[in-house]
């Protein structure tokens, strides 16, 4: 279907009036308090000093202790004045100092951690840390490593089985001792063995390695806790893992990061400074060092601020600048988490807390607020779409008149839908393949015509063809669909920038692409979202308020709406900030194509893809080796020299980074090299498992293969190559083969404990002041997280004290509330507690006479009137 005759539905109308009040929106509640600090982006027009810094406690980048309320990294820019470019030579200064932090395993104390670049590195050992003979301190040296891991999850490892850690590293558990009381482990590091070791229960492996000039720092600790021997089964479980890089950052003074040299350098701090002239362009993303860069807007006025490249796979938290003690208000100036369009300088939301009782939010207190606006196209030629920040999240509201429609508003309907797709990248697609949008939607390439100037194409969602089209050179296909009691919404919008048809290849270049959501989120008056309820609503404005109090217990994580949450410290000052964690920022991801076993000196091809279509010009690296960029059709070709373990990387700017795992072998070994397969992917104790064993290349099918399970014969592989097996303790578990005229392959397969876990949230009192005796209700959200049904017994517990309990049964991943009503008859603050979470209430002495005091009082006034009585006769 090509472009469709909308019917109008009448748009919004902005008055000139409700565009001043979103400026004044923003220029009101951003500006810090003194101007020279707290907020993320510098904007020309918010009155901001020139001489500005960022510190931990306003830019999400920068580490954060919050319990502590220590940030490590500060960055002060000076400028000249409001429409200063060039940051002159020594006018970005940057200073990062080393703070103590506590090892998420309690009983080895505290190391180093430091913010370098934006991210963090660990320092050193602490005189505090258990596991190290002496303070270590790597800082001191000029060498920074990466903290690869840091837990205190407790692991089962059986006879056989392997602990994986980072880099390459495995701790195999090779044997219990007779008696049961220690442990043999051997440490690899990609399959080369290392170390041996014999560990006691409730002891620590560790293993120490020269880290640039200084000699046996650990690099790895394991505590083990607890050492089993039984007759058929040994296992042993691992309460901490602690792992720093063995690649680490050197730091001499002098030395260059980006566009910043490092000035000084000792164990208590670093500190660099721009060598040369920085200039901020417009729509210019300018690298600053590392990961941190400075994002400029694309606009007369100079408006930018820092931002951390996440281009890499991970979750990263945006937070918004951390309140002490203190009401605050957050924009997208101050919290990166809302929306906000730099380029424009428009942002729609902001969440303010209107008064703070020590740690309570009263009704009403906490006013989130968002006003619709008018944005651009990424792809330029379109126009405008209007767009509103959500809940922290971009949703469309409508179109005004446009390239490729007429007006259309949902917001005026009270609905929403999210931006699902907004770029202009260019790909290239070719007869055959499919461009993958969102939401199961692809848009195939049928035919390209014979003069080459259009194309036909399928639109399928789910594999089910919803819509054909024919599109021409730089012509647009537009696909229509009813939105709620919306008529033909355009949908999917796709820029068809060139056709091209060759003797041999045939192919269309995309350049432009926008989706929204079929799935619609309604808002209406008194709607609740989270601990947030509509309380005004129309096409010009969305208002919510806390509808009940909300406690800022010490060390909570608090969710207000959608992905909104407060993170509080575990600290006697109220110390938070608002957040939302997201996947990446970029629009596209890419992904690599490849065998993950392939033969030496054999030529292979590597393609690159991002949504299904090929992408050019990605730089491709073979373990250390660059081999190339791709060509037009996505692919490079390369040849393995060498035999071993490789990592295979794909980078464009722009795009998400792909990396893939590849095993190189001789080509002595193709055809006995094997693998093992396991279905299901995510196995449970009990569970009757299929394995798998095939040849590594091509994928045969393996018969009369044997297999071992920690150690013990389980049995031989069919003529399919396959062996069923119930696996019964929960762990991690090694699999190995044994075959004549094959390689032994292995593999760890981790088995989840058949168990319920219980997780509590929400906790919610209410009221949280009340007189001697009044009732109090305490409601609790309580979530099965494990694998299996489970019963348990919810107890309530004020200052320490269960008072009382509720017994819930939930099946795997269902939830339930609670509730409980109690009450005080001593005036003062209670601490109320289920599980790990914690609130708190306040009781006042009542003014109301007991009911004691009132039997007196009675007895006393008829006592009174009988003797006047008597004295009357």
């Amino acid at each position: 279907m090509m472009k469709m005759e909308n019917k109008s539905v009448k748009s919004l109308a902005f008055k000139p009036m409700l565009l001043l009040v979103a400026v004044v929106l923003l220029t009101s509640t951003a500006v810090a308090a003194n101007n020279s600090t707290g907020n993320r982006i510098w904007d020309a027009d918010e009155n901001l000093s020139l001489e500005y810094t960022w510190t931990a406690l306003t830019y999400s980048g920068f580490y954060y202790d919050l319990d502590s309320g220590v940030g490590s990294e500060t960055l002060t820019i000076t400028l000249d004045s409001d429409s200063d470019r060039s940051i002159g030579d020594g006018d970005l200064e940057y200073a990062t100092t080393p703070i103590d932090t506590e090892f998420e395993q309690d009983d080895w104390g505290s190391y180093q951690v430091i913010g370098f670049m934006a991210e963090r590195y660990f320092a050193g050992y602490t005189d505090d840390t258990e596991f190290a003979d002496d303070s270590v301190s790597l800082i001191s040296d000029g060498i920074l490593a990466k903290v690869l891991l840091d837990d205190d999850d407790e692991v089962s490892l059986y006879s056989g089985s392997s602990l994986i850690l980072e880099e390459g590293y495995e701790l195999e558990v090779v044997e219990v001792d007779l008696n049961g009381d220690s442990v043999m482990v051997t440490l690899s590091q990609d399959g080369d063995e290392i170390d041996t070791s014999i560990v006691s229960a409730d002891d620590d492996y560790v293993y120490e390695k020269e880290i640039g000039t200084d000699d046996e720092v650990p690099i790895i600790a394991v505590h083990f806790n607890n050492i089993f021997q039984g007759t058929e089964t040994n296992a042993v479980f691992v309460e901490g893992v602690f792992q720093i890089s063995e690649d680490y950052v050197e730091i001499e003074s002098g030395d260059s990061f980006g566009k910043m040299e490092v000035q000084t350098l000792s164990s208590d701090e670093i500190t660099m400074e721009n060598s040369d002239g920085i200039s901020l362009g417009r729509g210019d993303t300018v690298t600053i060092m590392g990961k941190l860069k400075f994002i400029v807007a694309d606009d007369n006025t100079l408006r930018f601020g820092p931002v951390l490249d996440m281009s890499d796979p991970g979750t990263y938290e945006l937070r918004g600048t951390v309140a002490e003690d203190e009401e605050l208000t957050w924009t997208p100036l101050n919290f990166e988490g809302f929306y906000y369009n730099i380029d424009e300088g428009v942002g729609t939301e902001s969440l303010e807390i209107k008064d703070l009782g020590g740690r309570t939010i009263d009704d009403g207190d906490l006013v989130y607020r968002s006003v619709p606006l008018d944005v651009s196209f990424e792809h330029d030629d379109w126009g405008d779409f209007q767009v509103v920040g959500f809940m922290a999240e971009k949703y469309f509201a409508g179109y005004p008149d446009n390239e490729f429609t007429d007006d259309v508003s949902l917001l005026s309907d009270g609905k929403l839908s999210k931006v699902l797709i907004d770029d202009d990248s260019q790909t290239s697609l070719y007869s055959g393949s499919s461009l993958i949008l969102e939401e199961g939607y692809e848009l195939a390439v049928v035919e390209v015509d014979t003069n080459g100037d259009s194309v036909m194409i399928n639109l399928l969602q789910d594999g089910d063809e919803v819509d054909t089209g024919i599109v021409s050179s730089d012509d647009d296909y537009v696909y229509e669909k009813d939105i709620g009691s919306v008529d033909d919404v355009p949908i999917i919008v796709i820029h068809f920038d060139e056709i091209f048809q060759g003797t041999e290849t045939n192919a269309v270049f995309i350049e432009g692409i926008f989706q929204i959501s079929e799935d619609l989120v309604e808002v209406e008056d008194n709607e609740k979202f989270g601990e947030m309820e509509v309380t005004s609503f129309s096409s010009d404005e969305i208002v919510l308020k806390n509808e009940d109090s909300i406690t800022l217990s010490r060390g909570n994580i608090i969710d207000i709406m959608g992905d909104i949450a407060f993170n509080v410290a575990d600290s006697g000052d109220v110390r938070y900030y608002p957040f939302v964690e997201v996947s990446t920022e970029p629009t596209e991801s890419l992904s690599i194509e490849i065998e993950s076993v392939i033969e030496e000196d054999e030529e292979i091809e590597i393609e690159v893809t991002s949504r299904g279509a090929a992408v050019s010009g990605a730089t491709v690296m073979f373990g250390d080796d660059e081999a190339g960029t791709t060509g037009t059709d996505g692919t490079i070709s390369y040849t393995p020299g060498t035999a071993g373990t490789f990592t295979v990387t794909a980078e464009k700017d722009g795009y998400v980074s792909a990396s893939e795992k590849v095993e190189v072998i001789s080509s002595d070994d193709a055809t006995r090299k094997l693998i093992i397969e396991v279905s299901p992917e995510s196995v449970v104790e009990e569970d009757s498992i299929t394995i798998t064993v095939m040849t590594a290349i091509g994928g045969d099918a393996i018969e009369d293969v044997q297999l071992y399970y920690d150690n013990n014969l389980i049995g031989s592989t069919g003529a399919d190559g396959t062996l069923s097996y119930t696996v019964k303790e929960a762990g991690m578990h090694k699999l190995e083969t044994s075959a004549s005229s094959y390689l032994d392959a292995e593999l760890n397969l981790e088995v989840l404990a058949l168990e319920a876990k219980f997780t509590y949230s929400n906790l919610q009192v209410s009221p949280i002041l009340v007189k001697t005796g009044e009732d109090v209700t305490v409601t609790v959200d309580v979530t099965n997280t494990g694998t299996a049904t489970g019963d348990k017994n919810v107890e309530l517990m004020i200052n320490g004290t269960t008072v009382d309990s509720q017994s819930v049964s939930l099946d795997a991943g269902e939830s339930t509330s609670l509730t409980f009503i109690v009450s005080e008859e001593e005036a003062g603050t209670y601490e109320v507690q289920v599980g790990s979470s914690t609130a708190s209430f306040d009781v006042e002495k009542s003014s109301i006479p007991g009911p004691g005091i009132l039997v007196s009082v009675m007895a006393f006034i008829a006592v009174a009137m009988l003797i006047r009585r008597k004295e009357n006769k």
